[in-house]
């Protein structure tokens, strides 16, 4: 019985902080995709292409409940651009430009800043202002009216950050955690020539769909199974342990002892990896 008695007092002591972490989950390629429009505006002219190309990367993100979550956090993402993408733009009399897109990615802008918790309302979920960054390196090969012909490299990431808000679908089926949101984009950049002078501007839009999984935290000390450390798995614990039932064996050598409440104890401090 004073085992029991001081396994409740430092198990509760633990209960405040314990709770849900981040995990990633990686994007199916044959399931997410960009649609990446360019728009070249030289002033007497505008003109649009499109190419798309498979996405791979991950988000990193963080469900209060990992059994029927309530709410969802987004701490990062990294999604790749995973084809090189190529346009084309005819300005008719005024001429024409071409340019080939390498290395594309979106990335978590520049800020250490998380976005939200969120409520998920019957799985779904909006993630408001959530700063991101282009990522790649565009040449652009131009012949227009009265600017002549030339060539310019352009660094995506010098558009800098921009908000957008991620709207999407989670859902919890046997352990697999799924994400599933579109990502609208939009940015825009100046087109200069060899001596500095402004052509025009490069506007880059389009929507990234994503479908991305990942394995829900295994967690020895949620005893409830429902990806949250609280009483309710000391309460599991301390029932097991009384009636010694398997689940308390916590150091697995059959005896139900302290060294199962100190093993269930670092468990449940080091929370769920």
């Amino acid at each position: 019985m004073r085992t029991h008695t001081t396994a409740v007092a430092a198990l509760g002591t633990l209960v405040s902080i314990a709770g849900a972490v981040p995990i990633d989950v990686e994007l199916d390629p044959a399931l997410s995709s960009i649609d990446l429009s360019i728009e070249v505006d030289i002033g007497l002219a505008s003109d649009t292409d499109t190419d798309s190309s498979p996405l791979s990367g991950f988000l990193r993100v963080e469900l209060d409940d990992y059994g029927m979550p309530a709410s969802i956090t987004l701490h990062d993402l990294g999604i790749m651009i995973d084809n090189d993408l190529a346009f084309s733009w005819s300005f008719g009399f005024f001429g024409s430009a071409d340019a080939s897109l390498d290395g594309g990615a979106v990335t978590w802008g520049s800020t250490d800043n998380i976005v939200g918790p969120v409520p998920v309302t019957d799985g779904d979920f909006v993630l408001p202002d959530v700063p991101v960054a282009l990522q790649g390196t565009m040449v652009v090969n131009y012949d227009i009216f009265l600017a002549g012909t030339g060539s310019e490299t352009l660094n995506l990431a010098d558009q800098g950050d921009f908000l957008s808000t991620i709207e999407g679908s989670v859902s919890v089926d046997g352990g697999t955690v799924t994400v599933m949101s579109t990502l609208p984009l939009d940015a825009t950049t100046p087109l200069m020539d060899d001596m500095g002078n402004q052509l025009g501007t490069l506007t880059v839009s389009g929507t990234a769909t994503i479908v991305a999984s990942g394995s829900a935290p295994s967690c020895p000390a949620d005893l409830t199974g429902d990806g949250v450390l609280d009483f309710f798995d000391v309460s599991a614990f301390l029932g097991a342990y009384s009636s010694m039932d398997p689940a308390a064996d916590f150091d697995g050598n059959g005896v139900f002892d302290f060294f199962d409440v100190s093993a269930f104890l670092g468990a449940f401090s080091a929370g769920c990896p």
